[in-house]
């Protein structure tokens, strides 16, 4: 599989597209600092080139960012010099002990094939499994949308001083996929260099989800925003407390 967010899209991401999770961070920042627990070491998932991150961590949050994007990760490594990152997959490492976990930005939605449904359950045992009881887990995905809701399939445009990408999307309900097609322009000297790349994005239940959630003793509320940072259509945010042992766990002593 190609990686995804190579240089020059890593770039443009990191200049143009940070702007959820910039959005996304006060009403963070401000649950993880309500929690009913002390939320000290936090996980961000898909931290991309970190503006979460920076966020959490001029927080006072010890924070871990893990991307599998090294173009993305060098991006971040240099903005948020407070943090530590991890450059793989999170359905292919160990979850570090924290607090909180958060996968903003649809962060579990890439999956090049049908395992992505196996691979986020999995995600959520293996979150339950280090978080302590009061842990919270913070995600968005796109939902997989009825007959009558807005189409995901459709073209747009965006430039800046020194670059400009096209994004064809294509929604396919009957397997879950939105595919993007990403063409993008990067200056260089006086010429423009085009690159391309393919990203297959999975659609969700949201009511799977929540059975799955509470199936690892997880208390869970469904929002289209972060606070007065609103979400694209057809996407949700899901808000997750850990609120018992999940399977596996010793049982409480009498």
């Amino acid at each position: 599989m190609q990686p995804l967010y190579q240089h020059d899209l890593a770039y443009i991401h990191a200049t143009a597209s940070s702007d959820l999770a910039r959005g996304a961070a006060p009403e963070i920042v401000r649950l993880l600092k309500s929690a009913s627990i002390p939320i000290r070491k936090v996980l961000d998932v898909g931290c991309g080139s970190g503006p979460l991150t920076s966020a959490l961590a001029d927080a006072g949050f010890d924070v871990t960012g893990i991307d599998p994007s090294t173009e993305l990760l060098a991006i971040a490594r240099a903005s948020v010099p407070k943090a530590r990152f991890i450059n793989a997959s999170v359905y292919e490492t160990a979850i570090p002990a924290c607090e909180a976990v958060l996968a903003v930005g649809e962060s579990l939605t890439y999956h090049e094939n049908s395992d992505g449904d196996r691979l986020v359950e999995n995600f959520f045992r293996r979150v339950a499994d280090v978080l302590p009881i009061g842990g919270i887990l913070i995600f968005d995905v796109i939902e997989l949308g009825s007959s009558s809701s807005e189409s995901l399939t459709r073209k747009f445009w965006s430039s800046g001083e020194d670059w400009a990408v096209l994004v064809e999307t294509t929604e396919d309900r009957e397997s879950r996929t939105l595919v993007r097609n990403i063409d993008t322009f990067r200056r260089t000297g006086e010429l423009y260099r085009r690159s391309r790349e393919v990203h297959r994005v999975r659609m969700f239940d949201s009511r799977v989800l929540c059975d799955q959630l509470a199936a690892v003793g997880f208390a869970t509320s469904m929002l289209q925003s972060y606070g007065e940072r609103q979400l694209p259509p057809r996407r949700r945010a899901f808000f997750s407390t850990r609120a018992m042992p999940s399977r596996g766990d010793n049982p409480p002593k009498k």
